[in-house]
């Protein structure tokens, strides 16, 4: 649920949290005016992303270059606001506890209940996210690193979006391009996947419309 779709009963002053992966899209509207507001950032090897798969449709690629490129350009210029967090995908998958404590220093008005590396134990998703997710299990990183694992869709994003060697590098993910011999002799595997791999201009003039309008009704009831 996006944050402007909260229903209106829940009171202003309630601790909330929302998770809609487009929402980065809100944060330079929102984190300048809204001083209760707080965004987490997930930061994570792009190629991984890439390769992710749903349970709902195991088969299909999930999310693409384009969409990672464009929750960079929305959160870059905020990485260093006192009220937006980067977690890294692979630290809170390796060390969940340390990365909650993290989180804790940072945000002193939540009060842990449990621990994230027993998460499993007290979840309670809905049937939609557990069918995502294929089920509860406790916090692991067997899925850092598994681009290596497709490198004909790597290779394919490449060709389509163009190299991102420099963006792995500025987020730590590489030292050079010595990661690009990899996909030497490679074939592209260049088959649409669940999303498109551009957002068309008119759909996505529609999409920034229709946000702008729930934008302006979020800031009027926060009375912003």
């Amino acid at each position: 649920m996006s944050l402007l779709n909260l229903p209106e009963n829940i009171p202003l002053d309630a601790t909330v949290c929302t998770k809609k992966p487009t929402d980065h899209r809100l944060v330079k509207q929102i984190i300048e005016k809204d001083n209760c507001q707080w965004f987490i950032s997930m930061v994570r090897d792009p190629r991984d992303i890439v390769v992710s798969r749903h349970d709902k449709h195991p088969n299909v690629y999930w999310a693409n270059f384009w969409q990672w490129r464009d929750w960079l350009n929305n959160t870059n210029a905020y990485k260093r606001h006192p009220r937006l967090i980067e977690v890294s995908y692979e630290k809170l998958a390796q060390s969940p506890d340390v990365m909650q404590q993290q989180l804790a220093e940072r945000l002193p008005f939540l009060r842990r209940t449990h621990r994230f590396s027993d998460y499993h134990k007290y979840a309670v998703p809905s049937r939609q996210s557990l069918a995502a997710m294929g089920g509860l299990r406790p916090v692991n990183n067997a899925s850092v690193g598994n681009w290596r694992k497709h490198l004909a869709r790597i290779a394919g994003q490449l060709q389509i979006h163009g190299s991102i060697t420099q963006e792995l590098i500025d987020l730590g993910f590489e030292q050079d391009d010595a990661w690009l011999k990899l996909l030497d002799g490679v074939e592209p595997n260049t088959r649409p996947g669940r999303w498109p791999e551009f957002m068309a201009t008119e759909r996505f003039q529609r999409f920034k419309k229709r946000q702008d309008a729930q934008l302006r009704k979020y800031l009027q009831r926060r009375g912003l």
